[in-house]
Parts: C-alpha cells; structure tokens; sequence
C-alpha cells in the first residue's frame, strides 16, 4: 500500500504543481489580484514589489482549481489504465486509494486557513507601507495633473514643485533668514515666535518644496481660511509601528491669509498646517485584517476603525449637547455663563439671558434676550442682542472644538466703564472670538465623565434629543452591520477553506467513475458542485451585509460544505464500488 500511496502521491503533486504556476502566472500577469488593490500614482518600482506581494493572493485563490484539476487528472488517468481495476483484483479496497487525495485537500485546507488569515493580512500591511513610502510620489502625481492637493479639509495648489530628501532640507534652511515676523499654529489663535515655526528635520521623513502656493480650508462646505504663500515644505511622515497611518506637516512659509472665521487678516512669516493623516490610495479593507484582529473587532466592535469614525461624529453632537445643558444649568441657577479663553488669548465671557432652552429637536441651545459681557486683557465691553447662537468649530485634534459665539439681532455694542465720548455701535450680527471647549472646567467634566464606547449600546439613545437620538441609531445600526460583516468574513473563510477536502476528493471519485479517456467530462462534471459551493459563499457573504440575515448567512455558507462532503459520501459508497 505504501508503494500505491507514493506513486498516487507523486502523480498528484507533479499535476497539482504544474497547474498551480500555470494559473498563477495566467492570473497575477493578467491583474486580475492586481485589481483587488487599486491605486494611482505607484512608481514602477513600488508597483513591482506589489506584483511579487500579490502572487501568493492568486496562488490562495487557485489552489482548491488546482487540486481539483489534478485529482481527477490523476485518478482518471489512473481508471482509464485500468490501474484502479488491477487493485481491485488484488484484493485492495479502492477507497483506501483515496488517501493520497485526501491528504492533498488538508493541505490545501490548512494552507488556505493560514493564508486568508494571517499571509494575506499581513501582505496586506506590507503593500500599505510601500504606499506610505511613496507618499511624495503620490502627491508629485496630483500636482502634474494640475489638480489641487485635498487632504482633511484643506485644498493647496502650487505653480512649482521639487522634491528634497533631509540633507537638501537642511542646507535649504541654512541659507533662508532669521525669522523677523510671528507667525501662528494653525491649532490656536496665539502667536508664537518664528524660529519655532518651522518643522523640524527627521531622518526618515522625505519633503516636498512648492513655490507659489494658493491654499483653501474648508468646513461643513464654508471657506474657513484662504491665502498663498511664497514657498510652502510639505513633510511626509511614513508612520511607524506604534502609529501606522501617514501624516502630513505644511510649513507656509511668506503667508498672506484671511481668517473668515475670526475675521482678520495676516502676514506671517510661517504658518503650520498639520500634522494631518492621510487617506492611501491602497486602503486596507476589513476583509483584510488577520483573525485574530477581526474576533476582536467582533467581541468589541468600538476598535473597528469604521465605527470610531461614526462615533466621534456622534461624540461632537454629545459634546453639543453637553454645551446646552452647561448653559441651562448656569443660568436656571441664576449665574451666568462663563467661558474662557488661553492663558495667552486673555479672554474671557459672562453671558446672561431672558430665556433660554434646549431645543428638543437638535440638542442646541436657544438664547433669548442675551446680554454679554466680554473682557480682552483689560479691555471690558458689553453687548446686548435678540438672541445668541452658540455652536463648534472642528480644530486640529477633533476632541477639542472651539466654542464660538455669534449674537444676533439687534446687537448693541458698548465699552465697559463707557468712555469719554463713545457711543454705542449697534450692528445686525457680531461673532465673538471662539475659545476651546476643553478649557472650559464644566464642559471638560462633563466630557471627562462620558465614556464614547457606551454609546454602543442598544439603549444608549433614550432621552436624548432628536437629533441626537438619531445619529445614535445610524451609528448603532452601522455597527451591527459592521459586526455581523466581519462575523459573515470569518466564517466564509473557514467554510470555502474546509470545502477544498469535500472538492478535491470528489474530483479522484469521479476521475475514476467516468473512465475510458472522458478526464476532462469528470472534471467539467466535479466543477459543478465546486461552483455551487463558490455561489453559497458568495451568497452568504453578502447575506452577512444585512445583519438581520446574519445567521442565515452562516447556514447558507456551512450547508455548502456539508452539501459537498454529502455528495462525496454517496458518490464514493453508492456509485464507486470496493
């Protein structure tokens, strides 16, 4: 039996190597896996690594064809030169042929398990960081096509650009003159020194210089700031272990800009944009994290990066919420309202009203009547109005807002001791100047005292205000979607992987069945079923979308393979004999 095993062994595994290179060739050469990581803008190089990384995606793909072609090449052969016939009359069970087969498809099996979940994941990972080296490449590519760099909510275009590496940085640097202007961190209203300014030079980073630059920042669709600047260093930073994603630092440098928002002009000699993260152009998907990360995304869906990112949009709305309820807590207990500036800004508000709410439907507060007054260093004024609108400002570091107050209405404007000969201005609308959420002892509590991952749950949403009542659902809704879409890829996964058994035993069964020379019919005819098993995964893939059909999904995916192994069962005791 030894020497029949051996020789059934070998035949499968000279059929089985063979056509695993001829599809794998066909397959990666073709780009049919190339397509499954889109990007624009990869040097050839870079492009050449991804080919090399990609051949052991097709080689995962094709394995179970392969195995498949080469049982029933094998054990059809095998039939039809009577070799099967011949141990049959020597007393050998034909069922024990079927061992060499049999230990193929485990093979396959466990190769399959290991490669859609750890080789491919972490091939998945090695692509993303070739992406991040080839950042600047990337971003040459957009200003070549004269289209503007978007990154966040800012949009930049330049009329020049050369790459630097950090020598050329620093004897470019060398030879610029000392700071003589302040400039401003595009994180805070303050002034800070110029020779602070500039981004420092890291040995790892690469850096793009631009010459005259036009630049946009923009929130919910409104032109936030806007101006150019002389010359502009772009530094890329790759990432690391400990910080995976990307990021972007925009030095401005001979800025002209407007602030819309604070209404107020500048010229400085740098302005820092950043650091920023960066969306890549080859994006790791859910589908290809390893298990290990994606039974943690299931047993806590608040890591999963798609869920984070809902949740901080919930998170602002809380925060606005917290803001409402800061200021009908003030003023019912007859104090007023305070907000604070830095310590270097000065500022500071005290804001009263007539009436006062929340607004059942939203969350925001309704003001009414308002008086306000507000000092700047030693400078005091109050101001009178209808009513006052108090709202946030997304900033650099998205759990710090700006609090910004706009009076409108009849506003009325006085200085506070009234002095000699002043008047009182009134105008239609007068926005005060934003200060951080964060630096405000109240609102911090009552952030300090809200955990973001509770909102998770199913009940979350009771007693909130409409709005906010709402986005709880969409983001709870979507997280059960995301849970049951992972749990749907863990089980396609392990249920085509343990499929490959059931299909390549199938295939010896039938190569040996349809004998005389008809090889090919046997394979066309166990490619039936294969097929079916390819269509219920699919199916019960996408049924796992739809978290309602969640289970139904498993059933869908599981029953395949116990439907395969079920048509090995009977084609192997009730058609082939002993």
């Amino acid at each position: 039996m030894r020497t029949l095993h051996t020789y059934f062994g070998r035949e499968l595994l000279k059929a089985f190597l063979m056509t695993a290179v001829a599809l794998t060739i066909l397959m990666v050469m073709g780009g049919g896996v190339a397509n499954i990581f889109r990007g624009e803008g990869i040097g050839a190089e870079e492009m050449a690594k991804v080919f090399a990384f990609l051949t052991p995606v097709a080689v995962t793909l094709i394995l179970p064809v392969a195995a498949l072609f080469s049982a029933t090449i094998t054990y059809g052969r095998a039939s039809a030169d009577n070799e099967v016939l011949a141990a049959r009359a020597a007393g050998i069970n034909v069922h024990r042929l079927l061992l060499s087969a049999g230990l193929l498809g485990v093979f396959v099996t466990l190769f399959t398990l290991v490669s859609w979940n750890f080789m491919i994941p972490g091939l998945s990972a090695a692509i993303e960081r070739i992406t991040r080296k080839d950042l600047p490449a990337i971003v040459l590519n957009q200003f070549q096509k004269a289209k503007p760099l978007a990154f966040g909510k800012y949009r930049i275009m330049a009329n020049g650009f050369e790459r630097l590496d950090p020598q050329q940085m620093i004897a470019a640097l060398s030879t610029q003159p000392a700071a003589s202007a302040p400039s401003i961190s595009s994180d805070g209203a303050d002034a800070i020194p110029g020779s602070d300014a500039p981004i420092p030079i890291q040995a790892h980073h690469t850096y793009l210089r631009l010459i005259g630059v036009s630049f946009l920042e923009i929130e919910d669709q409104e032109v936030m700031r806007y101006g150019t600047a002389d010359d502009t260093i772009i530094d890329f930073d790759p990432g690391t272990d400990e910080s995976p994603s990307p990021k972007i630092t925009v030095d401005l440098q001979g800025v002209r800009t407007f602030d819309a928002t604070r209404r107020q002009y500048y010229e400085l000699r740098h302005q820092i944009l950043g650091p920023i993260e960066v969306a890549l152009p080859i994006k790791r998907k859910t589908k290809f994290e390893d298990l290990l990360t994606l039974m943690k995304f299931v047993e806590n869906p608040a890591v999963i990066p798609e869920v984070q990112d809902r949740l901080w949009g919930l998170a602002r709305e809380m925060m606005m919420l917290f803001l409402a309820r800061e200021i009908d807590a003030s003023l019912s207990a007859g104090k007023p309202f305070a907000l604070v500036g830095s310590e270097k800004s000065k500022v500071s508000m005290e804001l009263t009203a007539e009436s006062w709410r929340i607004n059942p439907d939203d969350g925001r507060p309704e003001v009414k009547k308002v008086k306000l007054i507000e000092q700047v260093g030693k400078d005091r004024r109050i101001l009178r109005a209808d009513e006052a609108v108090i709202e946030l400002k997304s900033s650099f570091k998205r759990d710090r807002p700006m609090v910004i107050v706009t009076l409108n209405g009849n506003v009325e404007i006085q200085d506070d001791p009234p002095t000699p000969g002043g008047r009182i201005v009134r105008r239609p609308k007068e926005t005060l100047a934003p200060v951080e959420y964060m630096d405000q002892p109240g609102l911090a509590a009552r952030w300090a005292s809200f955990k973001l991952e509770d909102m998770l749950e199913p009940d979350a949403g009771i007693g909130l205000p409409g709005r906010q009542s709402k986005l709880h659902e969409k983001v709870f809704k979507r997280m059960q979607e995301y849970q049951s879409e992972i749990r749907g890829e863990i089980h396609f996964r392990m249920s085509y992987s343990f499929s490959a058994i059931a299909i390549v035993l199938l295939g010896a069964v039938l190569g040996i069945i349809v004998r005389n020379g008809q090889v090919l019919t046997a394979f066309g005819i166990s490619c039936v079923p294969m097929a079916f098993v390819v269509v219920a995964s699919i199916i019960g893939r996408n049924l796992a979308d739809r978290p309602q059909y969640g289970w139904l999904s498993i059933l869908v995916m599981w029953s395949s393979t116990v439907f395969m192994f079920g048509a090995v069962g009977f084609f192997a005791t009730k058609v082939l004999r002993r």
